[in-house]
């Protein structure tokens, strides 16, 4: 078998839903779904990146934001700033200003990325672990 993921006609480089850039491929991820919803949600029309790492830590614990241990929310920031953050900063969806506060606000490609959200039903789930499919 082979080790590429796609296996059909054509190369995988042509097919848009397989470029990193793709708002699908972008927003197949619970977190960056979970920091475009955070941004929606924020009164102001920004939010800072802690305060997003503990909306999203609370959710993926089933738990209440002050239910989180510090550890858990410096896990999910460190993970946003490392794998989710600049691939939406990239495609448009997002503004992140790392030089002030962590601030996130939306990019020209946000209302797209929502309403594509919206029009797919969102989820902020994430897929069930094999422990949990086993049961």
């Amino acid at each position: 078998m082979s080790e590429d993921i796609y296996d059909g006609p054509g190369e995988a480089s042509e097919l848009s839903l397989c470029e990193q850039s793709d708002i699908f491929y972008l927003l197949s991820h619970h977190r960056k779904r979970g920091v475009l919803l955070a941004i929606a949600m924020a009164p102001w029309g920004h939010i800072h990146l802690r305060q997003v790492a503990e909306i999203i830590a609370a959710l993926e614990a089933d738990t209440e934001q002050r239910g989180v241990s510090t550890q858990q929310v410096t896990n999910v920031r460190t993970n946003l700033k490392r794998s989710h953050l600049e691939p939406l900063c990239d495609a448009g969806l997002i503004e992140w200003d790392t030089d002030c506060s962590d601030r996130l606000v939306p990019g020209p490609g946000f209302s797209r990325a929502i309403r594509t959200l919206m029009a797919g039903g969102y989820s902020l789930s994430q897929p069930p672990s094999n422990s949990e499919t086993e049961q």
